[in-house]
C-alpha cells in the first residue's frame, strides 16, 4: 500500500541558494531624503517607528493594507520596505519576493517570537533582512544605512536644546525659530556642546574632537567660542548659553524661548 502523502497541503519551501533575479522596472529614483515604506497591521507601532525616524531625516509612508502597499511602491518607488512577517491575507516573505522580483527594492521583514520559519522563507525569496518586531530604531538605521551609503551621514537626528535646535543632515542651526548660518568648525563645536547640554567639555576633548588635535594652549577656540557666541546672541561679558568653567572648559546651558534682546 503506498505511503500517504499527509504534506499536499503545505506549502512549499524554496531550495537554499541565492534569491531570485531581479529586474527594476526603473532607475532608482533620486532624492533629497531616504524613503521608507512600513507595510504593517499594528499602526500604532508603525506610527510610532515612523515617527522615531522622521527624527532621523527619513521619510516614511505607512499602510496596513498589502495591496496599497504594492501600489504604494509601484508609484513611489521606495528606497526600502519594511513589512511584518503576516499582513493579512499576505506573508512578509510573499511581499519581500514581490518587491524583490519586480522592482529590486530592498526589503525588511519584522520578525515576533513565533515567525522563525517566515524569516528563513523571506530570505530565501529576496527579502534584504529581518529585524525584531516590535521594531527599534536602532536595529533598523545600520540595515537602511547599508542600503543607501551615501545618505548614511543623513540619518542623524536633529538636537533640540531648549529654544536652540541644530540639525545636523540639514546642516542648520536655529534659535527661537530664527536661522543662524554658521562656518563649519562653528557648526561642530556647537554640535558637540549641544550633545552634551547641562555638562562640562573640557578644552582637550573639544580640540580632539573638533581640530583632531592636543594643542590647548593655541588661542584658536577662544576666538571661535566668542565668535559662536557672538552669533547666538550671548552676553560676552555675561554669557547665558556657552559659559566658561575655568580651568575645565565650556558647558552649554538651556537658551529659553523668549526673544532675544
Amino acid at each position: 500500500m503506498p505511503e500517504t502523502n499527509n504534506r499536499e497541503n503545505v506549502p512549499m519551501q524554496p531550495q537554499a541558494g541565492n534569491p531570485p533575479a531581479c529586474q527594476p522596472l526603473t532607475p532608482r529614483t533620486v532624492r533629497a531624503r531616504f524613503l521608507l515604506l512600513i507595510v504593517d497591521p499594528d499602526t500604532v507601532g508603525s506610527k510610532a517607528v515612523a515617527a522615531a525616524l522622521q527624527d532621523r531625516q527619513i521619510d516614511v509612508v505607512c499602510t496596513d493594507d498589502p495591496a496599497d502597499a504594492m501600489l504604494q511602491a509601484g508609484a513611489l518607488l521606495p528606497d526600502a520596505v519594511l513589512t511584518a512577517a503576516q499582513v493579512p491575507p499576505m506573508s512578509g516573505s510573499a511581499i519581500a519576493r514581490a518587491l524583490h522580483t519586480h522592482g529590486c527594492i530592498p526589503t525588511l521583514v519584522g520578525v515576533g517570537e513565533h515567525d522563525g520559519p517566515e524569516a528563513s522563507l523571506a530570505l530565501a525569496l529576496g527579502a534584504t533582512a529581518c529585524v525584531p518586531r516590535p521594531y527599534r530604531v536602532a536595529d533598523i538605521l545600520p540595515i537602511l544605512r547599508s542600503i543607501s551609503p551615501e545618505t548614511a551621514a543623513d540619518f542623524q537626528a536633529a538636537i533640540q536644546v531648549g529654544a536652540l535646535r541644530l540639525d545636523p543632515a540639514a546642516v542648520e542651526v536655529r534659535l527661537r525659530g530664527r536661522r543662524i548660518d554658521l562656518p563649519l568648525r562653528e557648526f561642530q563645536l556647537l554640535h558637540l556642546l549641544m550633545l552634551h547640554a547641562g555638562r562640562v567639555v573640557t578644552r582637550a576633548q573639544i580640540n580632539q574632537l573638533v581640530w583632531s588635535r592636543d594643542d590647548e594652549a593655541s588661542n584658536t577656540l577662544n576666538v571661535h567660542i566668542r565668535r559662536l557666541r557672538t552669533r547666538l546672541g550671548d552676553d560676552l561679558r555675561d554669557p547665558k548659553i556657552i559659559i566658561s568653567v575655568r580651568g575645565l572648559g565650556y558647558r552649554l546651558d538651556t537658551p529659553d524661548h523668549q526673544a532675544g534682546s
